[in-house]
């Protein structure tokens, strides 16, 4: 079989065993804490994939109280109690905000608990990159930050980067969209004030885990949530921009 026939095959395996798995629906479950739960991202990444050109039916379950660290989730144990009794197809790990600077080796210890245990049950482990806090933040006052977002940023991509190909996760570098739509379409409000995600931010973060989670480009879904189309259009063209599996 000739070298072009090959890939053909692979890319013709790899589409029909994904057509296979959407037609049967797909289950995630997310464990963060309030960057998560704010504006509801589980059900915005559910009616996004629900309206995208894939039409995905996806069963949504998560775990997000405030302030909450991974380790905070892994002692708790009922993280770990609904990821076994539901067995997702996907688990999403969300750090605390700064979870990755102030606690490095707990931070990748616990992400990795929690990796083997998804692994246990065939479960695709996404690590979500987060965001820089907002200027002026008290936390630029700790060494551990880097003193300004645009360093805490690069700080938190590379934290997570590592991470994930350290443990052999998946990456969705949510915090580096934050970073370039700042650029793109600086005009879009991505924080409410605090660390938290308005909802253009929530929205932002949904279209990067789409088109992570289903290899796919986000463009063209038409749920926009409560943002004008133009606003979705260019945070879905964002989310298509960036670069994956990488902290750069």
């Amino acid at each position: 079989m000739s070298r072009n026939c090959k890939v053909a095959l692979a890319v013709f395996l790899s589409l029909s065993a994904n057509a296979a798995t959407m037609a049967a629906g797909v289950s995630v479950l997310f464990v963060g804490n309030s960057l998560t739960q704010a504006n509801d991202l589980p059900t915005v990444f559910k009616r996004f994939a629900a309206q995208s050109a894939l039409h995905v039916d996806v069963d949504v379950n998560s775990i997000t109280p405030g302030g909450a660290f991974l380790y905070d989730h892994w002692r708790s144990g009922v993280a770990l109690a609904r990821l076994r009794e539901l067995q997702p197809n996907f688990l999403i790990l969300q750090g605390q905000s700064m979870e990755p600077l102030l606690a490095p080796l707990k931070f990748n210890y616990y992400a990795s608990l929690f990796k083997t245990d998804a692994d246990r049950i065939s479960a695709k482990t996404i690590l979500f990159s987060t965001w820089a806090r907002p200027a002026g933040d008290p936390y630029y006052k700790d060494v551990t930050s880097g003193g300004s977002p645009a360093e805490m940023q690069t700080r938190l991509n590379l934290a997570y980067a590592s991470l994930a190909q350290n443990i052999g996760a998946t990456l969705a570098p949510v915090g580096l969209g934050f970073e370039r739509a700042r650029n793109d379409a600086p005009a879009v409000e991505l924080l409410n004030g605090t660390q938290h995600p308005s909802p253009a931010g929530t929205y932002l973060a949904a279209a990067i885990l789409f088109r992570v989670i289903f290899n796919s480009s986000p463009v063209g879904s038409n749920y926009h949530a409560s943002l004008p189309a133009t606003t979705a259009d260019t945070l879905q063209r964002v989310a298509d921009s960036i670069p994956l599996n990488t902290a750069q």
